[in-house]
């Protein structure tokens, strides 16, 4: 029950097809928070179409909510920040389309500290080594909406962006077959501030610009906007998420990893097994 690391997830790969959904971002920008809204959109039944069908990671989704419900005895919601020291980690959905309840889709999301990418933005070697960006069908790259709306940090909450897409383009991480998502999460930040207007012009200019650098060297570049959680209730929980759901849903899994025969095949009888389909082994 607790989030499941890569070698686990390897295991999980020998019997069913996944979708890898690898969420980036600094220090608080909200990654851990966006797994939690999801997670508790499912426990309160239907989102975006979709039925939650289980997990392999209940306890670890429970462990990351609990500092947002009432019964933590917090007086404000709050997420568990993930350490450096655990590494990467997987979260677990399983859902259905309500509409096919037949149809399974198992999806991994990625969940590693917001130092690790940090460092990785300064580092060609450490971007290289991440192995999250570079499975995933679906990479989603956060840009705090808390520093876009202060002035004295939008410039580079921005840059971050722009100085990881061209440092994981340039070690590999990221290629032509990249589909990467800009996110700006915690826009009930920026609803009612003086400057929202400029806001807003300066991120179009700066979106317009980051398409015109890098939509060549990737698969696809879009953007969207998230609140995942809004204490003040100025937008519902969740709001933008259920968007980006349909957009993973959509996307080709990645099949099941096909388990490897250790043995010399020298008779028609072992040969036959090579003909055999590995899919459920483990």
């Amino acid at each position: 029950g607790e989030t499941l690391t890569p070698a686990e997830v390897d295991r999980f790969l020998l019997c069913k097809s996944v979708r890898f959904i690898t969420i980036i971002g600094d220090l608080d920008s909200g990654k851990t928070t966006l797994i939690c809204a999801l997670y508790d959109k499912f426990l309160r039944g239907n989102f975006a179409g979709y039925l939650f069908a289980g997990s392999r990671t209940l306890v670890g989704l429970e462990k990351n909510s609990h500092h947002a419900r009432t019964d933590s005895g917090r007086g404000a919601p709050d997420t568990q920040r993930t350490s450096i020291s655990d590494g990467l980690k997987f979260f677990h959905f399983s859902l259905v389309p309500s509409n096919s309840p037949q149809s399974r889709i198992e999806l991994m999301l990625s969940d590693r500290a917001g130092e690790q990418y940090k460092n990785a933005r300064d580092s060609s070697d450490i971007a290289s080594e991440l192995i999250e960006v570079k499975k995933a069908q679906h990479v989603v790259l956060l840009m705090n909406g808390e520093h876009i709306s202060e002035h004295s940090r939008r410039h580079n909450a921005m840059q971050s962006v722009r100085q990881t897409i061209r440092a994981y383009l340039d070690a590999g991480a990221l290629s032509k077959n990249s589909l990467v998502q800009v996110v700006m999460t915690k826009i009930d930040l920026l609803e009612n501030i003086p400057d929202k207007q400029l806001i807003e012009d300066q991120l179009e200019q700066f979106y317009s610009t980051l398409q015109k650098d890098f939509s060549g060297r990737l698969g696809d570049l879009s953007f969207s906007k998230i609140s995942a959680r809004d204490p003040k209730g100025v937008f519902p929980s969740a709001k933008g998420i259920n968007e980006l759901l349909k957009t993973w849903c959509t996307l080709p899994p990645q099949p099941p990893i096909q388990a490897q025969l250790q043995i010399t095949l020298n008779t028609e009888f072992d040969r036959l097994l090579s003909r055999t389909p590995m899919e459920g082994f483990v």
